[in-house]
């Protein structure tokens, strides 16, 4: 008589095939989700939670916009220059598609260490100026807006879920945030908007 162990069968294969599956992070022919775990010297996770609050983002959802608009560039090791600061952990899933191209991005950047990779290109992004972080993580709306400016061209902008027709005529900087505001003109008077605040609807 076989003795069966609690390995054996349907559930055996089940238990020991997901854990192996999982362990190649691949299932069902998915891609599952990088994890990331990252140290960071404490100012560098503060200027990114200033960024989380004005935006209204998760950590997750900025720190993926980030790599998906910064990962291939050039970076700097500015986080070794904050010396005697304490250290603060940050978590968050990759994306599907940053973790399709994560590692040809952590070959791009002759990193040999992830961790080393995500101190540096987090540690650059919050080192640019407020008004030049926006830009990175709403690219496709400052082209739209720049592009319609360049244009002179009316759009249908939804803000706070009111809709205008408007006329864009600059980008400025907010001097109380050093984020950025747009100005418009709709029907010959001119407004200013949080550029956070807009959606475009129609170009």
């Amino acid at each position: 008589m076989i003795k069966k162990n609690k390995t054996s069968g349907l559930f055996g294969l089940y238990r020991y095939g997901l854990k192996y599956y999982r362990q190649l992070n691949f299932i069902g022919g998915n891609i599952l989700r990088k994890r990331i775990k990252v140290s960071l010297p404490k100012l560098i996770k503060d200027l990114l939670n200033e960024d989380l609050i004005y935006f209204e983002l998760k950590m997750e959802r900025l720190c993926n916009l980030i790599v998906q608009e910064m990962g291939y560039d050039q970076t700097l090791r500015l986080h070794e220059k904050i010396v005697n600061d304490k250290k603060a952990n940050v978590y968050f899933n990759l994306n599907s598609r940053n973790t399709s191209f994560f590692k040809d991005m952590l070959e791009e950047s002759e990193e040999n260490l992830e961790t080393e990779y995500f101190r540096r290109l987090l540690s650059t992004y919050v080192n640019l100026h407020p008004s030049i972080r926006e830009r990175v993580i709403k690219k496709r709306l400052f082209l739209e807006i720049e592009t319609a400016i360049k244009n002179s061209i009316e759009i249908k902008i939804a803000v706070n879920k009111e809709i205008y027709n408007v006329i864009p005529l600059e980008i400025l900087r907010d001097s109380k945030t050093n984020y950025n505001l747009l100005k418009v003109k709709n029907n010959e008077e001119v407004f200013l908007y949080k550029i956070k605040n807009i959606e475009i609807l129609k170009i």
